[in-house]
């Protein structure tokens, strides 16, 4: 059970980390309906107060938000995530939440990741890892000891978070959606967000998992070919002066059938962008490097 609950939740979380980070992409196809103008205004009048301070239709906040992320060079992005699972087998029943909090230093080029997560599966116990992951190498910390993955592992992994951290690359995929995307305002921020649900679902979900490299790793793939994603909900907030974005919710609900089991759960991950181009660059620390045993 622990095995299938790790595997389960590595898949989820990839959805759902994916799509938070490629939202801003997603609809970038469509456009909202123009903002009405003054019908009593004659056609020599200068524009409405109102059709200025009109809203960004979706095409519009997407290339502006592209065009600022091109400057992005490093970020911090901490992020929560919440899940509630109900595992059914014959008569028995059994829940399990599982709470995860993850902060994540990210630097675009060339690419490098320093994060650290704390997960709590209840009486399951409570994982902590922290982990570079940079040309240099990727070392993992767990149970207080420093191990290097092997190297033939490294070209793979980051080249697949060169491809995940790429919008253009990106954007043919997220078109499908663009439909169900709006724009909202709340202060200084524009707020994008998407409601999905029915048929495409799995196959977005299935193109994001492939995207992000989570595809390589046949348990995770076959988790997803189980996988009936119900509904996701996603919104993206950017900063109105920057068009960088700040804020990222998904909220996620998904049942499979494996081994015999009925699995249904419900993910809600909230996560925070700040400190856009503040960081140092990420390096692998020498002691790291010297006391680390190989993978």
């Amino acid at each position: 059970m622990k095995k299938l609950t790790a595997v389960l939740l590595g898949a989820v979380l990839l959805v759902g980390i994916t799509a938070c980070g490629k939202e801003k992409e997603a609809a970038n196809a469509n456009a909202n309906t123009p903002a009405p103008t003054n019908a009593n205004a004659s056609a020599n009048e200068a524009p409405s107060a109102q059709a200025e301070d009109a809203l960004p239709t979706i095409d519009e906040l997407i290339t502006k938000s592209s065009e600022a992320s091109k400057d992005l060079k490093s970020f911090k992005m901490d992020a929560d995530i919440e899940q509630k699972m109900t595992i059914v087998q014959g008569d028995q029943e059994m829940k399990q939440d599982i709470n995860i909090a993850m902060t994540m230093d990210v630097q675009q080029d060339p690419i490098a990741i320093y994060q650290e997560m704390t997960m709590d599966m209840g009486e399951a116990g409570k994982t902590e890892v922290k982990q570079y992951v940079t040309n240099d190498g990727i070392y993992t910390l767990a149970d207080g000891t420093w191990v290097k993955l092997p190297n033939e592992m490294m070209a793979d992994m980051v080249a697949q978070m060169e491809a995940a951290a790429n919008p253009e690359a990106q954007l043919e995929q997220f078109k499908a959606i663009a439909e169900d995307s709006k724009v909202t305002e709340e202060g200084d921020e524009y707020i994008m967000s998407a409601d999905l649900s029915g048929e495409g679902l799995k196959e977005l979900a299935k193109n994001l998992m492939s995207q992000s490299g989570g595809g390589s790793a046949e348990e995770t793939a076959a988790m997803m070919e189980m996988m009936n994603i119900k509904n996701i909900k996603i919104s993206n907030t950017i900063n109105k002066e920057t068009y960088l974005p700040t804020k990222s919710d998904v909220y996620m609900e998904m049942d499979m059938d494996v081994e015999g089991q009925s699995i249904s759960m419900v993910m809600v991950m909230k996560s925070t962008i700040s400190k856009q181009n503040e960081l140092e660059e990420i390096k692998v620390p020498q002691e790291v490097i010297d006391t680390a045993i190989q993978g």
